[in-house]
């Protein structure tokens, strides 16, 4: 298996290069997909969610890094018109939010949701600890 990372057209020459070398008495499948969210947006999100979970309270609480992800994916999806399913729990008690693993985003998409986390931490007055150091460019 071969992944070939292209960031621009100038890469096509060594997706060719590729192609020309491969043997097609088999079928291949080739798939074009956005990358998954870069390292450094992983980095800048992690230090986005610590700074919230520490400084916002929420339903009179305090909450975790993990619960203010699932919090703040969810709202993220529903405003971006996305439904975030809510399933009944499987023991009866309350109800599981199921929705895309951050993960799994594209970088376009962890560039909007970094956006829009840094919106309601604007909203909050949540001062920021973690510089970025790619000045909200990550698409």
């Amino acid at each position: 298996m071969a992944e070939i990372v292209m960031r621009s057209r100038d890469d096509t020459s060594r997706l060719n290069g590729f192609l020309d070398g491969t043997d097609f008495s088999k079928p291949k499948k080739i798939i074009i997909q956005d990358l998954d969210r870069s390292g450094e947006q992983n980095k800048l999100l992690h230090a986005r969610l610590t700074d919230i979970a520490n400084q916002v309270e929420h339903a009179g609480k305090k909450w975790d890094v993990l619960i203010w992800k699932r919090l703040l994916t969810a709202a993220w999806l529903r405003e971006a018109g996305e439904r975030p399913q809510m399933i009944p729990a499987l023991d009866g008690h309350g109800f599981d939010v199921v929705y895309e693993r951050t993960s799994k985003l594209s970088v376009k998409q962890c560039a909007e949701l970094l956006d829009w986390i840094e919106a309601f931490g604007g909203e909050h007055q949540v001062r920021w600890t973690a510089k970025d150091h790619w000045g909200g460019r990550y698409s």
